[in-house]
């Protein structure tokens, strides 16, 4: 089974002193046995056109096969349908990304951008949280995006597969009944740190509705990795690693 990691980045975080190319990010992908890699562009949460990065996933994408763009969408931006229209366009992008946060805007707001995502068989990752409020500069304070809101969208367009990336495990596990409902609600544990959190998801009966993110280059890929293995049994770890993502996003060998 391929390890998929569905939550990466390439760019620069001002915070923290990154500024990590896609050749540094896939190099640390691989070393620890990532065999797909979802990549999306940092600089896109801050700049002024969320858009224009997203030229460093497509041009990753060109150079190895083993990298799918994430480009990020900005419903609040009179390109977006452009934006949408590209990724459709480019056979290895399976998935899109919104950063609600950090373009200032609620997710019933963004109804229209999410049936053109239907409409282009592409699916959603909401990212609610790239840095943890409690380490974030006093000046530059971005609050998580309301989990609701994501579980919100995931209801009102069915056939839209819904991604919530960043979210703290407790959070997660807050949301085991609605998952049983929504069988196109997903989330990626890049954040989901906590003793046996991995485990407590899978016993709450969320362990199909959950993917491996690594959130490189802000983390560590290998702890994420490490987590899984240590808290639940190797079908299990197996799947969350790579399984699901390959299900559902399409990916073949």
């Amino acid at each position: 089974m391929a390890v998929v990691d569905v939550n990466a980045w390439v760019g620069s975080w001002p915070s923290q002193s990154i500024n990590a190319g896609a050749a540094e990010v896939r190099g640390m992908l691989k070393g620890v046995g990532v065999e797909r890699i979802f990549m999306a562009p940092l600089d896109a949460a801050w700049a002024q056109n969320p858009h224009l990065p997203n030229d460093l996933v497509y041009d990753a994408a060109q150079r190895w096969a083993d990298v799918h763009p994430v480009p990020i969408i900005d419903p609040t931006i009179a390109t977006w349908k452009g934006e949408v229209d590209r990724a459709q366009r480019h056979s290895g992008v399976r998935l899109v990304k919104w950063l609600p946060a950090y373009a200032g805007y609620e997710l019933a707001a963004a109804d229209e951008c999410a049936q053109a995502l239907v409409e282009a068989d592409l699916s959603l990752m909401v990212q609610t949280r790239i840095e943890d409020p409690r380490g974030q500069h006093p000046l530059a304070q971005v609050p998580d995006v309301p989990v609701q809101e994501g579980s919100d969208l995931a209801r009102r367009h069915p056939e839209l597969t819904v991604v919530i990336g960043g979210v703290p495990w407790s959070v997660i596990a807050s949301y085991a009944d609605t998952c049983r409902e929504l069988r196109n609600l997903y989330f990626d544990v890049s954040q989901a740190d906590g003793m046996d959190s991995l485990s407590v998801l899978i016993h709450s009966g969320m362990g199909d509705q959950l993917l491996y993110g690594s959130h490189a280059p802000l983390f560590v890929p290998l702890a994420g990795i490490a987590r899984i293995v240590a808290d639940v049994d190797e079908v299990e770890a197996a799947a969350i690693l790579g399984g699901h993502a390959e299900k559902l996003l399409g990916l073949t060998a």
